[in-house]
Order: C-alpha cells, then sequence, then structure tokens
C-alpha cells in the first residue's frame, strides 16, 4: 500500500504528537512506547483520518490529534492482544511482553489507553467521545468473544465475522467517520463514512487472515501459522472444515489444538488449498473492498475521495 507524500507530513506530525506522551521518565513507558514506534507499524488508522478530515476541511492540529489518538488505542490492543496470546513476535521484531514481560506489557497498554482517551476527551466534541467509547468497549468484546471460541472447529461464519468487526473493522469505522464528526457533515455522509470504513476494515482483516498463511516471514514481517500456533479459526480455516472429510478434519483439529508435530503446517496449509480457502477468503476480501468503493460514488468528486479508491484496492493486494 502506497501513501503519498502529502499524507506522509501529517503522518510526521502524528509521530511527533504520540512522541510526546511516550518521552516519559517512567522508563517502560519510554522503552516499550519506542519499540511500538520504531516496529514498523502501518500507520492506517491514521492515514484514514487524515485523508477523511480533509475531505471535511478539518484543521490540521485536530485530525493529527485524532489520528495519533486512535494510533495509540490501536497500540495499546497490541500489546494486550499479545499478552492474552502468549505472543512472541510483532511486525517481526520480539513482541514488548517477550521483552519486558506480561506485567509491564499490560501497563503501558493501559496508559497509552488512558492517554488516548484523555485526548479524544480533551477535543470537547462530545458525538466523537461517544464513538471513541462505543468502540473501545466493542474491541474488548470482540477480544473476549475469540478468546471464549479459541480452537473452536464449529466456529461458524457469522461469528467470525461478529469478531473480526469488533477487533478490527470498528476502528477502521471510527477514524474514516471521525473525519466526519469533526467537519460536521451531514448524518448521511457521516453513514457513510462509518459504513465505508467497517467494509474496509473487513476486507483488510480477510487478507489479513490470508497473509498469516502463504506469506513467508520474510515478507510480511512475522512466521507463517501464527494464527494456528494460537488456535485462532480465520476464514481459511473455516472454509477448509466445511468441505473436509472425518479425516482432514482431525489433522486440522488436532492442529488448532496444538497436539502436532512441526510438520502439521504443511498438512492444514495443503487442506485448506484443497478446499479452496485461501481463493474464497481473497474473494470475499474483494466483494467487500468493492461495496466500500460503491459508498464513495455518492460523495463530491475530490482528491481524497480518489486516494480512498485506490487504498481500498490496495487493501486486498498487499503481502504484509
Amino acid at each position: 500500500m502506497i501513501i503519498k507524500d502529502s499524507i506522509t507530513g501529517d503522518l510526521d506530525l502524528v509521530n511527533r504528537y504520540i512522541n510526546r506522551y511516550i518521552k516519559h521518565d517512567i522508563s517502560a513507558i519510554a522503552h516499550i512506547g519506542r519499540h511500538l514506534i520504531d516496529s514498523g507499524g502501518k500507520r492506517i488508522r491514521p492515514y484514514l483520518v487524515i485523508t477523511t478530515s480533509r475531505m471535511f476541511d478539518v484543521p490540521v492540529d485536530a485530525y493529527v490529534k485524532v489520528a495519533a489518538a486512535i494510533e495509540m488505542y490501536h497500540s495499546a490492543s497490541l500489546l494486550h492482544d499479545d499478552v492474552v496470546d502468549n505472543a512472541k513476535q510483532r511486525r517481526g521484531s520480539p513482541s514488548a511482553n517477550n521483552i519486558w514481560g506480561n506485567k509491564r506489557s499490560v501497563l503501558v497498554g493501559d496508559f497509552l489507553l488512558a492517554a488516548s482517551s484523555s485526548i479524544i476527551a480533551g477535543m470537547k466534541n462530545d458525538d466523537l467521545l461517544g464513538t471513541f467509547i462505543r468502540v473501545l468497549s466493542l474491541m474488548a468484546e470482540g477480544e473476549l468473544i475469540q478468546l471464549g471460541l479459541s480452537r473452536n472447529t464449529g466456529l461458524s461464519q457469522k461469528d467470525y465475522y461478529t469478531i473480526i468487526k469488533k477487533k478490527t473493522a470498528y476502528l477502521f469505522s471510527l477514524s474514516c467517520e471521525s473525519g466526519a464528526i469533526m467537519g460536521r457533515a451531514p448524518d448521511t455522509v457521516r453513514r457513510t463514512m462509518r459504513q465505508f470504513g467497517l467494509l474496509l476494515g473487513i476486507a483488510f482483516q480477510l487478507i489479513d487472515d490470508n497473509i498469516d498463511y502463504v506469506s513467508s516471514a520474510r515478507v510480511s514481517g512475522k512466521g507463517r501459522g501464527v494464527d494456528l500456533k494460537e488456535g485462532k479459526i480465520t476464514l481459511p480455516m473455516i472454509t477448509a472444515l466445511s468441505g473436509a472429510d472425518r479425516k482432514e478434519k482431525a489433522v486440522l483439529g488436532r492442529a488448532l489444538a496444538g497436539t502436532t508435530d512441526k510438520g502439521s503446517f504443511a498438512d492444514v496449509y495443503g487442506i485448506i488449498e484443497k478446499y479452496h480457502g485461501f481463493e474464497y477468503t481473497k474473494r470475499r476480501a474483494e466483494s467487500f473492498a468493492h461495496r466500500a468503493i460503491g459508498l464513495l460514488d455518492g460523495l463530491p468528486v475530490s482528491p481524497e475521495i480518489e486516494e480512498l479508491r485506490s487504498f481500498a484496492l490496495s487493501v486486498v493486494e498487499r503481502k504484509s
């Protein structure tokens, strides 16, 4: 995904704003915060805040603050997720909990959550604050639902979509709607931006779930099969489970339970490929991305609209 130079400048402002919070006297905040900043995150959510805010003539200082707050919350959620998942890597580097331990990671995540909430509250915009709090609650719900359904081979597509909407897509939705909220756009436009972000977030996560299986560590920045190791059942796996015979389902079940040897990944990959799990997931991602793009047709033509169209298309073609 290519981000234009004009937006890169604003992303630099976002990074500087975040640095104000992580340059802290408490060493854990400073070190873990710097680790997150230096780990090469894509800054997709700030990018969406910036692009959509420009559509509605939101002042730069306002959208930089909101973009920073959303990215800080996203970082907090990653810290907490890695503790829950006992993850060892994040973006191709050792995860924060692997370096500094679970306790410090959780507490720094709490700090970032409090800081992001403080920034949003300081905007003095009740609509923005209410939407932000609602999304935070939904993301926590998504993590709990996924945890409760971990390694459950009976997970339905409906449950899967509920999880990825709550864990991923609603934060995309907030990122896209925030500019419309700050720019006092009509309710119909706000709904359009909210839905655009939701559909884009679903497409993004679907591709992420494919990448976990199909991209090399060199390309994706993480090892293959992380979701499988953590017992997370994603759409490629659900597709395979729906078509597999009894023997194949047993192979998939043992892999998800973590009771097989290292060679099991190749077996699982082969079964998913046999039942077109990766192909189906890519098609679904493309469908959601095109639905998102279709929503933009009702909005006035602008450079930002064209940027969002291109970005939505690039989301489904990414390899990392």
